[in-house]
């Protein structure tokens, strides 16, 4: 009896035994499935939004664990903080096992959504524009609303898509771009729009036209006023005819400066080694016509001063004047040079974002190219006005655009304060002083 007794008891220890060590067998297989790696600098956001709040900023390289998938983010678990990643800055561990699973890889998600559309460009609106935005929605670049028409949104990710894939970011969905992403492209186009530069496409943009083209450029007379997105008349007219006679524009020259205008300009701009800004200035201008922009000009792209205001950061409630999330131009006092910022938060004073890569360098070229806790008089131009301000060159804190940038950067303007000592800062206000004297 007790023979029998100890009998079992030691074939009951052999299976235990046996299981826990089937358990711990298994469970290094499992959790590396749901391991992954940032393969760039990447923001942990509090929900799957671009808006949502940023929880941290997770350096290249980093080990995550991916605890579920939603739309194109994974919610995954970084140290003590649980939050949102897109998919396309994570590298998932032993991606071959998963994607036989539930998730699927992007490339499966895209070829599900069927044939591949044809090219399209903006101001279409159809079938194929929404399956654009869905693979570019999956792919990590869109994140605006799939109702199938091509607006600034998804020109915005289709250029950022073609940046990433050394494509021409002309936010143009031509052959190239949609083989890029569907990995072919329908040859019958749903677009009531011909492909740039065809001769269909001429044909059409005659007929739209209000003003006549030109063979050459010295036809068109003295250099135009500097002009930029919005503004409309005669300048417009004559950047128009030039850029069209350039091979750069191929549409209605109609005096206004819309979208096609700006990729134009930003295209002509790229070809010349300039800084790609959409915007026809009087570099750009000069570049084109040989000499400078003439006198007089129109209403947002002026040549002529505009009055330097000095607000009070407080007393005039400057964080309204400039919310968050507004995108202004910088220009440094010193040397003339301007950048474009986006306001990120700010309480005491404006905290700052370069808006893009190019941005940034230019910023850390007014820094001498290293980046500085000094103050620089600066002045900042918005929403048809000038302030007078003051900005440090050093990045820190939080960062929520990729911009290789690591972090934001302060602005003060008068009798704003610091936020850890909560006091006005003696050598900021200089700089206001200084960028008071100065006009655009």
């Amino acid at each position: 009896m007790m023979r029998c007794f100890w009998f079992r008891k030691a074939i009951g220890l052999v299976l235990c035994a046996s299981i826990l060590l089937t358990c711990f067998a298994i469970a290094p297989a499992a959790f590396a499935e749901n391991q992954g790696t940032t393969n760039a600098k990447v923001v942990l956001r509090k929900s799957a939004s671009k808006e949502a709040r940023a929880l941290q900023t997770v350096p290249k390289g980093e080990e995550v664990t991916i605890l579920s998938t939603s739309g194109s983010w994974y919610k995954v678990r970084y140290g003590n903080f649980t939050g949102y990643m897109m998919q396309q800055y994570v590298d998932r561990a032993n991606s071959s096992a998963s994607s036989s699973g539930s998730s699927s890889t992007a490339a499966e998600r895209i070829k599900a959504l069927g044939n591949a559309p044809g090219m399209m460009r903006v101001g279409d609106e159809n079938s194929d524009v929404k399956k654009l935005q869905q693979a570019l929605n999956i792919l990590g670049y869109y994140d605006g609303k799939i109702d199938g028409v091509y607006g600034s949104g998804t020109t915005a990710a289709v250029e950022a898509y073609q940046r990433a894939h050394k494509l021409e970011p002309d936010g143009y969905a031509g052959t190239e771009t949609v083989t890029s992403i569907f990995g072919t492209c329908g040859k019958t186009s749903l677009t009531t729009q011909p492909e740039p530069g065809s001769a269909q496409s001429a044909v059409a943009v005659k007929s739209e036209s209000k003003y006549p083209t030109v063979s050459s450029i010295s036809e068109i007379g003295s250099a135009p006023a500097t002009t930029r997105e919005g503004d409309s008349g005669n300048n417009v007219v004559k950047l128009q005819q030039a850029l069209e006679c350039l091979g750069y524009y191929s549409g209605a020259i109609d005096g206004v400066y819309g979208e096609g205008t700006v990729a134009a300009v930003k295209k002509f701009q790229r070809k010349r080694n300039m800084k790609d800004d959409g915007i026809a200035g009087s570099s750009t201008i000069r570049v084109i016509f040989g000499t400078t922009a003439s006198a007089g000009s129109s209403s947002t792209g002026s040549q002529k001063s505009i009055k330097t205001e000095v607000p009070d950061w407080f007393e005039d409630n400057v964080t309204s004047v400039i919310p968050k999330n507004a995108r202004f131009t910088i220009k440094d006092v010193k040397t003339g040079k301007t950048f474009e910022a986006v306001r990120w938060s700010g309480v005491n004073h404006l905290d700052a974002e370069p808006r893009t890569a190019e941005d940034t360098a230019t910023m850390k070229s007014i820094f001498g190219g290293s980046w500085s806790w000094s103050r620089r008089a600066i002045l900042i131009k918005y929403n048809g006005h000038v302030y007078a301000a003051s900005m440090n060159g050093m990045p820190h804190g939080t960062t929520t655009i990729s911009n290789g940038f690591d972090g934001h950067f302060c602005i003060h303007f008068k009798n704003s304060k610091t936020h850890g000592t909560k006091r006005v800062d003696e050598d900021h206000q200089n700089a206001v002083t200084n960028a008071s004297k100065a006009v655009w």
